[in-house]
C-alpha cells in the first residue's frame, strides 16, 4: 500500500493527460485502484476497527483451516494484536489518501490544460488577449439589463449579429454586400456568412484591446458549429435562466408608448394614468406568441450549450435585477 501511495502521486505528476477525457480517465483509474484496494483491506481479519468479529469466530475460522492442513487446534486461542491492526488501518488511510492526492493533481493539471489551450486560441486570433464573453438567454429575461451593467464594470465592446449586419450594410463591405442579397431576396443569412462577419468583427482594434460581448449569438446549433470550425474560441458564456410562467407574465404585460417609443409594463413599470388609454399591446407581447418564441428558443438553446460545456455559466434570472447582476460579475471576475 505505501508503495501504490508513492506511485500514484507520482503517476498524476510525471503523466499529463493529453485531453479532459483522458484526464477523467486518470481519474477513475486511480478511484478504482483505492476502492478495490480498499476491498481487500476492509476483508482482512486485521482490520478489527473496521468489521470487528465475535469473540468466537477467530477461534472458529482459524481451527477449520488448521484441520484442513492437519494441524493441531493449537491456534483457536489466536487473536489479532493491536500492533496489526494499527498497521492495516494506517495503510488504508495512507491508500485512500494518495488516492484523493492523485485525483486532485490531475485535476490540477487538467485547468492548467484549459488556460494553456485559450492562449493558443487567443494567438491564433492574431494575438488577441482580450476575452470573448457570449451572453444568453430567453426573451424578457433581463439580458439586456445585464448587457449595460458587463459593459459598465469590463469595458467590453458589446455586439449583437443585428449590428453588424447592418453596420457592413451600410458600408458596402464584401461581407456586407454578400448579406445584403439574401436579405434583399427575403432569404436567411447563412450561419457561415454571420460568423464570417462575426470574426471579422473580432479582429478589429477595439476589441482587441477591450474586450467583446456578444450579445445573443450564437443562437442556433449551426451558428455554434460554425464558431468552432472558424476557431473563434469563447472564455465566458453566461446563460441567464428563468421559468417560463415568468417570462409570459412579464412579457404579457408590456405596453408601448406609440407617441415616444416607451415601453412600460403594467406590473414592473406603471405608465402614468393620462396616457393608458393611447398604449399598444403589441401582438409580439401576447401570451401565445411569447411561447411559441419559447419553444423555438428552447430547443435551440439545447443544441447550443454542448459546444460551450467548459466555459459555461447559469444564471438565475429570477432574483432582482442588482442580484442577478452580482452573480453576473462574480462569473466574470
Amino acid at each position: 500500500f505505501c508503495v501504490y501511495s508513492i506511485f500514484a502521486v507520482q503517476l498524476a505528476r510525471a503523466w499529463p493527460p493529453k485531453s479532459m477525457v483522458s484526464l477523467r480517465r486518470v481519474s477513475l483509474l486511480h478511484a478504482a485502484l483505492a476502492a478495490l484496494a480498499l476491498f481487500f483491506v476492509a476483508q482482512s481479519p486485521f482490520v478489527s476497527f473496521i468489521a470487528p468479529l465475535p469473540r468466537g469466530t477467530w477461534a472458529a475460522a482459524r481451527a477449520s483451516e488448521a484441520n484442513l492442513k492437519g494441524v493441531s487446534a493449537a491456534a483457536k486461542g489466536f487473536r489479532p494484536t493491536d500492533a496489526n491492526s494499527k498497521a492495516s488501518g494506517v495503510a488504508a488511510l495512507l491508500l485512500a489518501t494518495s488516492a484523493v492526492g492523485s485525483i486532485l493533481l490531475s485535476a490540477r493539471r487538467g485547468k492548467q490544460m484549459q488556460r494553456q489551450a485559450v492562449q493558443v486560441v487567443r494567438q491564433a486570433r492574431g494575438g488577441n488577449t482580450a476575452p470573448v464573453v457570449v451572453i444568453s438567454g430567453p426573451p424578457a429575461a433581463g439580458k439586456g439589463t445585464q448587457c449595460e451593467k458587463i459593459k459598465e464594470k469590463f469595458g467590453y465592446v458589446h455586439v449583437s449579429t443585428g449590428d453588424i449586419l447592418r453596420a457592413n450594410v451600410k458600408e458596402g463591405t464584401e461581407l456586407g454586400k454578400k448579406a445584403e442579397e439574401y436579405m434583399t431576396a427575403g432569404k436567411l443569412v447563412p450561419s457561415e456568412l454571420i460568423v464570417d462577419l462575426v470574426k471579422d468583427r473580432l479582429a478589429q482594434s477595439d476589441i482587441a484591446e477591450k474586450g467583446c460581448l456578444l450579445d445573443g449569438f450564437p443562437r442556433a446549433p449551426d451558428q455554434a458549429q460554425a464558431m468552432v470550425d472558424a476557431g473563434i474560441a469563447v472564455d465566458k458564456f453566461i446563460l441567464i435562466e428563468v421559468p417560463d410562467d415568468v417570462l409570459v407574465e412579464r412579457g404579457c404585460g408590456r405596453r408601448l408608448d406609440p407617441e415616444t417609443g416607451e415601453i412600460y409594463h403594467l406590473k414592473f413599470k406603471p405608465p402614468p394614468a393620462e396616457i393608458m388609454d393611447r398604449l399598444v399591446h403589441r401582438s409580439d407581447d401576447q401570451e401565445e406568441s411569447i411561447r411559441q418564441r419559447l419553444n423555438i428558443y428552447h430547443e435551440q438553446v439545447a443544441g447550443i450549450l454542448p459546444f460551450f460545456e467548459k466555459t459555461l455559466t447559469k444564471i438565475d434570472g429570477l432574483p432582482k435585477p442588482a442580484v442577478v447582476t452580482e452573480a453576473v460579475f462574480a462569473a466574470l471576475d
